[in-house]
């Protein structure tokens, strides 16, 4: 689909000047004065509240329930952190793990148990609100939720992904847009909206910020540091979302509270958009190099899957947070993403990766077969 096509709802037009990012219109109502700024309302406001989040044990997620802890905390809540799994597990050695000295220093409680133990492990325990930032399916949500009924918490927040959506010829996609009815996340979200709590759901993207493991700039990284091409399926111009974990982390953390946010689904993303060739060219302005990119039609590359070989979806993936902005009355504290490239690069220099020796296989399989 050619990008001139393209008239995002609440979106700006695109013009045929080259541009890397890409802004939906704000519709964000005033908070009121109780309010902290991005949205996050302290205990003054609404309340001190005992909120437990249960964390996943890897992937890019578990830095939104890193930065949820200390957003909350900072606002006075009382915060426990359960991560999934136990405690001497190797994945502990990696961040966000190993930065909870930060949140044990504002007070959160840290502890482990699987889904399943959790309400042996908090037996007796009381909470206003539990945050589910780890289940994709009802066999990981469903303990949770139970405990929280039984736990006598009047919110629920579960961290769904915007990857249930499916395609849609007119990006972004908005809350309310056809979903994969089957897919783990949208059954659960269904089921919750049946429990007695107010419940709220959150549809992130791709995500980066202080604290992150799971890479996603680094993999642009990787190879402008060595001179190497970007390879970028398709025209380069499909549109994604990449935010920092803290502002998905200030976006849930405004739901606590308000009653505006009951049985609402949210996405969780910064209000720009990106378009692929547009990453490749600020990670290369962070990394202080010129970008060499390449587009190809996966086509003509068939023993390559793209899955394996990008690390973003080849095609629009970009969704709106105007209903977010609107209702919870947020905005990003992090609105510049090649201020934020920028400081991730510096963090990747810090940890040596930009020499360590690296082969780039089906790379050099992609190239190969485009004669490149």
């Amino acid at each position: 689909m050619a990008l001139a096509a393209i008239q995002p709802l609440g979106a700006v037009a695109l013009s045929s000047r080259k541009r890397t990012c890409f802004a939906s219109r704000s519709t964000t109502r005033t908070p009121s004065r109780n309010a902290r700024a991005h949205g996050v309302v302290d205990v003054s406001a609404s309340g001190k509240k005992k909120v437990l989040i249960v964390n996943t044990n890897g992937g890019g997620h578990a830095n939104i329930g890193f930065w949820l802890a200390k957003t909350l905390a900072g606002a006075g809540h009382e915060v426990t952190m359960n991560v999934v799994g136990a405690e001497d597990d190797k994945k502990m050695a990696k961040t966000p793990f190993s930065l909870f000295d930060e949140i044990r220093s504002m007070g959160v409680t840290t502890t482990w148990a699987d889904p399943a133990d959790v309400a042996t492990k908090h037996a007796g325990a009381k909470f206003d609100v539990v945050v589910d930032n780890n289940g994709k399916d009802m066999d990981t949500v469903g303990p949770v939720a139970d405990f929280a009924v039984a736990a006598g918490a009047s919110q629920f927040l579960f961290v769904s992904s915007a990857g249930i959506y499916k395609p849609t010829p007119c990006p972004p996609h908005v809350e309310g847009d056809a979903v994969k009815e089957t897919a783990g996340h949208a059954v659960v979200e269904a089921h919750l909206k049946t429990l007695p709590l107010k419940m709220s759901s959150f549809r992130p993207q791709y995500l980066t910020g202080y604290g992150s493991n799971k890479d996603c700039e680094e993999w642009f990284f990787d190879r402008l540091v060595r001179g190497r091409p970007v390879l970028v399926p398709g025209s380069g111009d499909q549109l994604s979302s990449v935010t920092h974990a803290e502002d998905l982390a200030t976006m849930i953390a405004a739901a606590i509270g308000n009653d505006g946010a009951a049985g609402e689904i949210f996405n969780c993303v910064m209000p720009k958009a990106v378009t692929l060739n547009g990453m490749v060219e600020l990670c290369a302005a962070a990394a202080g190099v010129e970008a060499k990119i390449i587009n190809y039609d996966p086509k003509d590359v068939p023993d390559v899957e793209v899955k394996k070989a990008f690390p973003f979806r080849p095609i629009h993936f970009y969704s709106s947070s105007a209903k977010a902005q609107k209702v919870l009355g947020w905005s990003p504290k992090h609105p510049d993403l090649g201020a934020e490239l920028k400081e991730r690069f510096a963090y990747y220099k810090s940890t040596g990766r930009d020499a360590k020796e690296m082969a780039f296989e089906v790379d050099d399989k992609i190239l190969a077969a485009l004669g490149k």
